[in-house]
């Protein structure tokens, strides 16, 4: 099966926090895709949880890929999204 994978480094001096992980969860509800969170060399999780997601504790300057289970535009811009969701910073 082919899919996209988009490393992104965590920029939050936060990590990756209840914000983001709230927004990241709706994308991936959304797009109907099974888009996995993971630290690079390591299995990940299905990113439709925020329990899942908070409880990987990334902290800021951590390497994760986006990993979406299509190809094509739509998966691309799919991790892109989810990428730049994953850094916006609180408020």
């Amino acid at each position: 099966m082919s899919e996209v994978v988009l490393p992104v480094e965590v920029k939050d001096p936060i990590g990756f926090h209840a914000r983001p992980v709230g927004q990241v969860v709706s994308q991936v509800k959304e797009s109907g895709w099974d888009v996995v969170i993971r630290r690079v060399g390591e299995e990940g999780v299905v990113a439709n949880s925020p329990l899942k997601l908070l409880a990987m504790k990334v902290k800021t300057g951590e390497q994760l890929e986006v990993v979406v289970p299509a190809e094509g535009g739509a998966a691309e811009a799919l991790a892109r999204a989810i990428a730049e969701t994953i850094n916006i910073e609180a408020p």
